[in-house]
């Protein structure tokens, strides 16, 4: 639909006329503009309009003023923890060449002290089950020695650490199956000893009688005793990692052995 609008042109003085022209004209326009963009909601966005780049010029420069202004804030930010980050990773990075010898002597010294400490652990626990089996209800001391078996899963590293070079070599020995696989050792009381210090003093069991005999007399329970260990056979499978122990434990004062409790208060020991 199209609107003509009438103008009035008066030729009146150029200063004046030209200056009321102008005016009523952009007025219109924008009005128009405005009735337009009202009448046609859905209607696309207006488009910036460019005056030869000069607004995406100023628009492009003041996008790199912000960049530059954002990347000095964020040096600023991180400057110090990335000095302590590189601090960090120089102590980490530095071969233990570069330490010297003092450094490697203290690492090899601080290895040989946990070694030590695993094997100390690894005989307590040994030791621990030895006193648990000999206090056993069905281990009956009655004056024969008796023998105290158990199973240890051990690596062939932890084996080596604990009883190598300890009591005495049978197999594999240059004169006896040098390439087997299989490792049997024997302590004897002595090297017992040496081997497990002072726990085995402490070391306790159960006194019995004999049964049986001429009153065919029962089994009586006589007390708790102390005991000592005889000796002491290791046979260790490398394949396998079983390493089993076998004691020879006996009562110490060889208080058991009578037949029942007549035996026992006429002081007639029946020892064998």
């Amino acid at each position: 639909m199209s609107t003509t609008i009438p103008l009035t042109l008066s030729f009146t003085p150029h200063n004046q006329a030209l200056p009321a022209l102008v005016y009523t004209q952009t007025t219109l326009d924008a009005s128009m503009k405005r009735k337009s963009t009202a009448a046609a909601p859905n209607s696309k966005k207006r488009k910036l309009a460019l005056a030869d780049g000069k607004v995406l010029a100023a628009m492009r420069l003041r996008i790199l003023e912000l960049e530059d202004q954002l990347a000095a804030s964020a040096q600023e930010q991180d400057q110090r923890p990335a000095k302590r980050a590189r601090t960090t990773v120089n102590s980490e990075t530095t071969p233990a060449s570069d330490a010297g010898p003092s450094a490697a002597a203290g690492s090899s010294s601080g290895n040989a002290k946990e070694d030590e400490k695993k094997r100390k652990m690894q005989v307590k626990k040994i030791l621990d089950r030895l006193k648990k089996d000999c206090k056993a209800a069905d281990l009956k001391f009655q004056g024969a020695p008796k023998t105290v078996k158990f199973d240890e899963v051990l690596e062939n590293a932890e084996f080596q650490s604990l009883f190598g070079g300890k009591g005495t070599l049978i197999q594999p020995t240059p004169q006896n199956k040098p390439t087997s696989t299989v490792t049997i050792m024997h302590f004897n009381q002595s090297q017992l000893v040496e081997f497990f210090g002072n726990g085995l003093s402490t070391l306790k069991g159960n006194s019995w009688t004999r049964g049986g005999g001429p009153r065919f007399a029962k089994s009586v329970k006589l007390g708790q005793c102390e005991l000592i260990v005889n000796s002491l056979d290791v046979n260790y499978s490398k394949n396998g990692m079983k390493c089993t122990l076998k004691f020879e434990v006996e009562d110490k004062d060889g208080m058991g052995g009578c037949y029942g409790p007549s035996g026992l208060s006429r002081g007639i020991w029946a020892m064998y």
